[in-house]
């Protein structure tokens, strides 16, 4: 307030102040204003209003000058602006209106650029109060740190204020504050600018062309930079080249060098704790875990091995240090694991601690699926094409500033949000073998680098999807390299997965719809304008044209072919919207029969656009010098587009092969939308069991596999897990390493012994226990909660539920499927305080929250899959057919396996405290829930209350937690 009356009378002395600084600094240094609001709603057109106003005034990359006052907006504050604010009505009794500082913000933001983390909305909104309050709307440029965030921060995981100064180790302690907002901003602004100005000339100047629609003037920084070289030339930074015109990160050569001697392993306590120094912690459950790796894999006759390890026994340094030593210096080791995220994690932190403490150096390659990876020439000609989309340029742009800081160009580095846009399908690579060895970029491309750095590489981690489809490329027969299998209860799975293939009509047909548009006459430049005074270019375009045509009639006769085979098996209500149709594997068999006259035409169509664009292709190659860019980027996408075609032909070529070898153990369906009739037709199928498909085509690469993960065994006795890795349980050897954590006083786990039973009542009562029981739990409790649903559609059945409450004005509910996807509202809850989050199947499992990041965990139901699903129903008649029990013998491991993974999310770290509750009774009043509590006792407290009981005990142990 004291700042704010000195700047009301004098306003002009405040910039008399500013400029003489400015004076002193270059002239032509601009001043940014970055401003934050704090207003009662979105839209000042219906009534809302500000009440704070925060301003950082930034020159030369420094702050100058601060502003900042509380506003009476002469309404009350809804009570969701309080929460997030924290300002109360009381807070702005008192404050001046906008009216009576109307003059300072106008004097003081003239001549100033204005900024804002989403200037969009605090520009127009403070334009719209100064013309309220009789100004003029304010003259002056304006940027916004969103956007800016987006191109030159590419990498980062999330663009909200709080997130990227976090990120950026920016001091925010008060975030929806409008002062400490509006510095934080400032901070940010400065880093930014100084990327712009550290950006390469030609990188900047790939920026400018894009003629890039940004909010307000925000594409001006990057114009303006640029227009700056012209009398300030940079140098190029040591780390980054030019190659054809494009600026690319230098790759650092691996380290090859051996020693002669074979290394120490150190065994003992002592040898331990010398080798780390202070640069690792000992773990006493770690070092028994490695001495028993180390052990096994330097026996003479080492065998396969598999170890369980809790959460904090540090399993993947405990398993990749014994097999350093015991594979230097002549064998690999390959490490899959389950998810992309996790290869990140093994290879940016676990080697880099080996290596802080190891007395050699090893080198690590990351090895994922080509689509992963961009194709370095299609993005460079796609750079000629200025696109309609917003968007597309955007990602243009991210993506330039990208290549000056990645050597390996996974596209996964972007945690881009936008991957399914069709512009990705025109740069994603397709392999090394789809690469001209003579085009200009085949040197620098990412998957030719990074082939050759996996010649060198002591550790390749790569995921289980990769693992399953090259084995043969990763292992060698002769070295046999060691092969740990981490998270190894989804390696099963994720073979089903390779094995299981969709025909998808209608994209099928947008693809056919996308290749006539390439070579149909039109008013746009297409592949037959390009060869229009190429003769045999253009005979060859006009076959492509016929060749489509053919292309288009076989899909439809194979379409109508599956539809009248198969109408009058639906077995479902025929007035439902979508059917799941299984499909008799004998019939589609003879359908899929390749010398038969549907697949034939079929087969013989696509193979002509092949050959018809093969001799396009051959024609451009020759003449390389006589193509534009543009007419570069039309060939990659007709190549693109024709590429889904090839991958739907191999899916139903792989359809064939599964039935021919596999009929009776796999499953095909047909997916019909009735609304649209037949045109949403799909066809799916693939293996319902992994059938040997591990010993005969995986590890017979590898020396004896070594099994690990946090949650393997469903109980003592069961044979789950060895059959889902093809093992022979006598053959193995297994350990398992409990937790290092004192589950006993940091946890509890509750069960409602009175809940009703699910599927066994009325679904309105059941929706509302457990509306009821969850607004109670998260009613006092404060603390970050997450419930753990197995369906969507009761998530959005308890959250309308909620949303009649009073809750959602003291908490930040957050809903999969409704308030954002998975990856959005994971980001959001990881950096709550008392946020709500309800999540289905995929947040069971692979979530790390510690400490304060989740206290409260509630799971409404048992993790069984869904019975009636289609695969689900196949499966269980598979094990019937081979005398099986599916329950005993699937259903239920599964479904322990999965439930010690959710509870398993609640904690992650020595420090952490909390409560599990479950609201499924099943676990009391079911014989096969005693087998599932056995294996819940044994890491954790487990008390059995009526759900009032268990809702006072919860809240009592949170706050005794706290």
């Amino acid at each position: 307030m004291i700042i704010l009356v000195i700047m009301e009378k004098s306003g002009d002395s405040l910039n008399k102040k500013i400029q003489k600084k400015s004076r002193k600094r270059d002239k032509m240094a601009p001043i940014y204003s970055v401003v934050d609001l704090e207003t009662t709603g979105t839209s000042i057109n219906h009534g809302d209003r500000i009440i704070q106003i925060g301003c950082v005034l930034v020159q030369d990359g420094e702050i100058i000058n601060h502003f900042e006052t509380k506003v009476n907006p002469r309404t009350r504050i809804p009570r969701s602006v309080v929460q997030l604010t924290g300002i109360h009505d009381q807070d702005v009794r008192s404050a001046p209106l906008f009216d009576d500082v109307a003059a300072t913000v106008y004097s003081l933001l003239s001549n100033t650029v204005f900024v804002a983390h989403n200037v969009n909305f605090d520009f127009p909104f403070l334009n719209a109060e100064l013309e309220r309050a009789g100004y003029p709307s304010l003259p002056i440029k304006a940027i916004d740190t969103v956007t800016l965030s987006q191109i030159l921060l590419p990498t980062a995981k999330s663009y909200r204020l709080r997130d990227l100064t976090s990120s950026l180790r920016i001091e925010h302690d008060h975030p929806h504050s409008a002062v400490s907002d509006a510095e934080a901003t400032a901070h940010l602004l400065v880093d930014l600018l100084k990327r712009v100005h550290d950006l390469p000339t030609i990188t900047l100047h790939h920026l400018v062309q894009l003629k890039l629609a940004l909010p307000q003037q925000t594409a001006a920084v990057f114009s303006d930079e640029l227009a700056h070289r012209g009398d300030c030339p940079q140098p190029l930074s040591e780390d980054l080249y030019v190659s054809h015109g494009i600026v690319l990160h230098k790759q650092r050569p691996l380290s090859v060098e051996k020693q002669s001697a074979k290394v120490r392993y150190p065994k003992t306590k002592r040898a331990k704790q010398k080798l780390y120094g202070d640069r690792l912690e000992f773990r006493p459950i770690q070092a028994k875990m490695m001495n028993s790796i180390y052990n096994n894999y330097t026996h003479d006759e080492p065998k396969n091995m598999v170890v369980e390890a809790g959460t904090g026994s540090g399993k993947t340094l405990g398993y990749l240090l014994p097999l350093v030593y015991a594979a230097y210096p002549d064998k690999r080791i390959v490490v899959s694991t389950a998810t992309n995220l996790l290869q990140e994690q093994i290879a940016t932190q676990a080697v880099q601690q080996l290596n802080n403490v190891l007395p050699f150096t090893v080198n690590s390659v990351v090895v994922k699926g080509n689509q992963h990876y961009l194709d370095l020439g299609k993005f460079v000609h796609s750079l000629s094409i200025i696109e309609d989309s917003k968007l597309v340029q955007m990602l243009k742009a991210k993506i330039l500033v990208w290549l000056t800081t990645t050597t390996s160009g996974d596209l996964d580095e972007l945690n881009l949000t936008t991957a399914r846009s069709p512009y990705f399908t025109e740069i994603r690579h397709r392999g090394v073998r789809t690469l001209n060895p003579h085009n200009e970029f085949y040197q620098d491309d990412f998957l030719v680098r990074r082939d050759k750095r996996l010649d060198q590489a002591d550790i390749v981690i790569t995921n289980h999807a990769y693992l399953v489809a090259h084995a043969q490329e990763l292992g060698d027969g002769t070295r046999r390299p060691y092969l740990v299998i981490d998270e190894a209860q989804h390696l099963s799975s994720s073979i089903l997965r390779q094995s299981r293939r969709q025909f998808n009509f209608p994209q099928i047909r947008a693809a056919v719809h996308v290749l006539s548009g390439l070579v149909n006459n039109g008013s746009d430049r297409n592949l037959t304008s390009i060869f229009a005074t190429h003769a045999l270019g253009g005979y060859n375009v006009d076959l492509l044209r016929e060749d489509l045509t053919h292309v288009e009639a076989a899909i439809n006769d194979f379409q109508q072919a599956l539809f009248r085979q198969f109408k009058n098996q639906v077995t479902g209500n025929v007035e439902d919207e979508l059917i799941e149709q299984p499909l008799d594997n004998q019939q589609l068999q003879e359908l899929l029969d390749v010398s038969g006259p549907t697949m034939m035409e079929l087969e013989q169509a696509l193979g002509s656009v092949q050959l018809h664009f093969l001799a396009l292709q051959h024609i451009f190659t020759q003449q390389a010098d006589r193509w534009l860019l543009s007419d570069r980027y039309l060939m990659n996408q007709f190549q693109s587009q024709l590429a889904k075609l090839v991958d739907a032909d191999t899916a139903l070529n792989q359809f064939n092969e599964t039935l021919r070898e596999h009929g009776d153990e796999a499953a095909f369906w047909l997916t019909i939308r009735q609304s649209t009739e037949r045109s949403s037709m799909r066809l799916s199928g693939g293996l319902l069991a992994a059938n040997h498909f591990l010993t005969e085509s995986v590890y017979p690469y590898f020396a004896q596999p070594l099994f690990i993960g946090a949650t393997l065994f469903t109980s003592a006795r069961s044979q789950y897990l060895y059959h889902q890795l093809d093992l022979q349980r006598q053959g193995t050897l297994t350990k398992r390493f409990s937790s290092p954590f004192d589950y006993q006083h940091h946890s509890k786990v509750l069960i409602a012994k009175d809940a009703p039973l699910p599927g066994n009542q009325n679904n309105a009562d059941y929706i509302n226990y457990l509306a009821s029981t969850i607004y109670k739990l998260t009613k006092q409790s404060n603390c970050q909660t997450m419930i753990l649903f197995n369906s969507l559609i009761m998530i959005e059945q308890v959250y309308s539920q909620l949303r009649e409450t009073d809750l959602f004005d003291q908490r930040d509910i957050l809903a999969q499927g409704i308030t954002g996807n998975r990856d959005k509202i994971l980001k959001q809850f990881s950096t709550g305080q008392n946020a709500v989050l309800l999540g289905a199947t995929s947040f069971w499992e692979g979530i790390d929250l510690p400490q304060a990041a989740l206290e409260l965990l509630i799971i409404t139901r048992l993790p069984f899959d869904a019975p009636d699903e289609i695969m689900n129903r196949a499966h269980n008649n598979l094990l019937r057919r081979q005398g099986k029990n599916p329950f005993y013998q699937s259903e239920l491991p599964q479904a322990t396996m999965r439930l010690r993974q959710g509870i398993g999310r609640l904690i992650r770290t020595e420090k952490d405290t909390g409560v599990a509750v479950i609201l499924d009774p099943r676990l009391v009043a079911r014989r096969y829930g005693e087998t599932i509590m056995r294996s819940i006792k044994r890491d954790y407290p487990v008390d059995v209350l009526p759900t009032d009981q268990l809702v006072k005990t919860t809240n009592n142990f949170l706050k005794k937690g706290h």
